[in-house]
């Protein structure tokens, strides 16, 4: 087996890990808000990957204050990242099941891509305008008949939620060409940090500990360590060693993937509308992102 082969072998790998590790961010999120508040949810995960993120910038030594052209992107990486998308997705999951979620986080690529065009000013092919299109119906129906005949206040909490992620991949991938993506995000943990910090603390006088059960605890574990570090570390591991193009693919693969821990962990039915949606929704942006440009 060539070099070529070996890493592409190990990106996927790396790339799958990843893709299992934010695959259960819905399940956690929806076992979580049971006892913790969307802000306890958002800031308990950035405090535990800036926790994280400083031990590998220790360890790997690369504890120099980034180049100031990088700190604002970095900011809104962190912003869209640890915020915005955790936030909306655990008010959405305060009313929806996590089946709900998973289907509308398809659309994912699809906003990054977007969110990309408006940045990098890139021209996408009319393939790539219509496969948005089906897939944004595909969600909308969905999101449609789940809701009786129209649609709630959460599937606009998703649509905050995807647009949060797809500007932090955006923003954070300019940068990671040239500092790494696990230093990136890092660094954007540690700035936001502080912050998160204080709605902890005057939130850990009024919660009664004893009360919360030992799930909701253990979701909010996997998080902070899994969902918001170990797996970003593993996801942008396989994107170096096999390609951004290649190992991008494997994340289409989430919300199937999110269905299955949805039906497992939560109980939760899966129609024949949500799968039917979830298939659309993935052939759609498989074909998005091969005719991006």
């Amino acid at each position: 087996m060539n070099a070529q082969s070996t890493n592409l072998s190990a990106g996927v790998f790396f790339g799958v890990l990843g893709m299992l590790g934010f695959s259960g961010t819905l399940v956690a999120t929806r076992t979580a808000v049971f006892d913790f508040s969307p802000l306890d949810i958002t800031s308990a995960r950035i405090v535990m990957a800036g926790l994280l993120g400083a031990i590998f910038l220790f360890l790997s030594r690369q504890t120099r204050f980034p180049q100031r052209r990088f700190v604002l992107p970095i900011i809104v990486m962190g912003l869209g990242l640890a915020v915005g998308y955790p936030f909306f997705l655990a008010l959405a999951l305060e009313k929806v099941p996590a089946v709900h979620g998973a289907v509308v986080t398809g659309l994912a690529p699809a906003a990054t891509a977007i969110i990309a065009v408006v940045r990098t000013g890139e021209r996408p092919s009319i393939a790539f305008w219509t496969a948005s299109i089906v897939g944004f119906c595909a969600v909308f129906y969905f999101a449609y008949d789940a809701g009786g005949g129209h649609l709630s206040l959460s599937d606009g909490w998703l649509l905050l939620g995807m647009l949060s992620l797809g500007v932090a991949y955006v923003e954070g991938g300019r940068v990671s060409r040239e500092i790494g993506g696990t230093a990136t995000l890092s660094w954007a943990m540690l700035f936001l940090t502080p912050a998160a910090i204080v709605p902890l603390l005057v939130r850990a006088r009024e919660i009664d500990i004893e009360a919360v059960a030992a799930s909701s605890w253990i979701s909010l574990a996997y998080l902070g360590i899994v969902s918001m570090f170990l797996a970003s570390v593993f996801w942008y591991r396989g994107l170096s060693l096999g390609g951004i193009a290649r190992i991008g693919q494997i994340n289409l693969l989430l919300p199937l993937v999110a269905l299955a821990w949805s039906a497992l962990f939560l109980g939760e039915e899966i129609t024949a509308t949500a799968f039917a949606c979830s298939i659309i929704v993935l052939a759609a942006m498989i074909v998005c992102l091969r005719s991006r440009t």
